[in-house]
């Protein structure tokens, strides 16, 4: 009985949410937009207002009810995209929503029909997908292609409606013909819980307390592509998604792991973990099995969060401080030793190299130094991953590497100073010797800048 009115309320509490901050969107908005239709012609002001209200702070008042993990937001700076999301309850909308770019949604004509929420739609210019004819189904795509060529991304739920769980129904294709016409690329969201809080044809809460993920997944090009390929890689790479582990699953594993070392170790690896986005932005792209060496392994966090989440690599670490390494070792989840990386035996032969946050602890010429062994100790078309800070990111750039120097002069980590080169100097240093050389934002949810680059050896 006790468990239901919960739900009852609840269920109370995402109606009145849901009405209270319509309203508010629209009075806020219906203001602002008028005053900026001179200089925004493409609603950017009620886009981001539509953004922030409805998808930050709706949501945001369901706390503690509700909670949100974000991953593979180092995915969206090079876009616009035709994003295409998984479709599982009246929630998925304003969780894509909170997306940190311009996203314009292409919503059925009944959508725009319901009281409050149309108008919103309409404010927000977001687009009306109409396909009683050729002819508006013609308009449609044009006002799709407008967006995309304005810089807004445009997101599709390709099934067409709410499913009833976490099996994909059908693609409709209309989604990747626009990604082919507007000549974006398409960039799969899979999106999980949400079903479990508010499923399809309910307006109240089946739970008392719900988790949710919104998973920003690796890019389908669609240069050369059929509308048939695009979308088969599309629903592929959702539904490994939706099979493979939770973020909150895997930290909750680690801070298990950790437990034996005391509550205090346990608490900050749990905490390390869920912040910093390295983590499993390193778990997307690293194999699930093979011969990995983590330079700079520290206290083996890293070994023990791709434990967690079903990795089952033969690991070998290296780390100069001597308390942390032992750390790692207790963990048992591979071999780790104290040494340096400019004087270690590296071997070679390895699968993948993870160097994060150790580079700029070295000068310049022997960060270069470091890079051409990590590259030759791996296999050909073996992948090397670094992350470091971005010194050129202006305020950020520059609180990170304060932060960082207060370490070094702290005694927290080993080193003589602190030499950023920024992104450019990254860059550099990894052009030329490695293929496919990528450079994504991974600080997002901090407040401190960090590239991560990932580049393969040439074959």
């Amino acid at each position: 009985m006790a468990q239901r009115l919960l739900l009852r309320l609840i269920g109370l509490w995402n109606v009145l949410i849901f009405g209270v901050f319509t309203a508010l969107l629209l009075a806020v908005a219906g203001t602002a937009q008028p005053l900026a239709a001179g200089f925004d012609p493409q609603r950017r002001v009620s886009a981001w207002l539509t953004r922030w209200l409805w998808g930050r702070v709706m949501i945001g008042a369901h706390a503690p009810f509700w909670r949100v993990t974000t991953t593979g937001l180092e995915r969206l700076g090079t876009g616009p995209w035709v994003l295409a999301a998984n479709h599982q309850s009246v929630l998925d909308i304003p969780l894509v929503t909170r997306l940190p770019v311009p996203v314009r949604i292409l919503a059925r004509p009944g959508v725009f029909r319901m009281p409050l929420f149309g108008t919103m739609a309409r404010f927000g210019g977001h687009i009306c997908l109409d396909a009683e004819s050729r002819q508006a189904l013609d308009q449609t795509m044009a006002s799709a292609r407008d967006a995309v060529a304005a810089g807004a991304s445009v997101l599709v739920f390709p099934e067409g409606t709410r499913g009833e769980g976490s099996e994909l129904q059908p693609f409709n294709r209309g989604a990747f013909e626009l990604a082919i016409q507007a000549g974006a690329d398409v960039l799969p969201i899979a999106i999980s819980g949400t079903a479990d809080a508010v499923p399809k044809g309910s307006i109240f809460a089946r739970v008392g307390f719900a988790r949710f993920h919104l998973q920003v997944l690796e890019p389908v090009p669609v240069a050369g592509e059929t509308r048939r390929r695009v979308s088969a890689r599309v629903r592929e790479r959702i539904e490994a998604a939706l099979k493979g582990p939770r973020p909150w699953e895997v930290t909750a594993r680690v801070k298990e792991q950790y437990r034996a070392l005391g509550r205090r170790r346990a608490g900050w690896a749990f905490g390390k973990t869920t912040f910093d986005p390295v983590f499993w932005a390193l778990h997307e792209r690293m194999p699930m099995e093979g011969r990995w060496l983590d330079v700079g392994c520290g206290e083996g966090l890293l070994a023990a969060y791709l434990d967690a989440a079903g990795h089952t690599l033969d690991t070998r670490g290296f780390d100069p401080d001597i308390a942390r390494v032992a750390q790692a070792q207790a963990q048992q989840r591979g071999v780790f030793e104290v040494a340096d990386v400019r004087t270690a035996d590296l071997g070679t032969g390895y699968d993948v190299i993870t160097c994060i946050d150790v580079l700029h602890y070295l000068t310049a010429a022997e960060q270069k130094e470091v890079v051409d062994r990590l590259v030759n100790a791996l296999r050909p078309g073996g992948l090397l991953i670094v992350r470091d800070p971005d010194a050129s990111r202006g305020v950020r750039g520059a609180l990170t590497v304060g932060a960082e120097r207060a370490l070094v002069a702290g005694g927290r980590h080993q080193g003589e100073g602190v030499v950023a080169q920024g992104i450019a100097g990254l860059t550099g240093l990894l052009g030329g010797r490695l293929s496919d050389l990528r450079a994504e934002d991974c600080s997002h949810g901090t407040p401190f800048a960090n590239v991560l680059l990932s580049g393969r050896t040439l074959a």
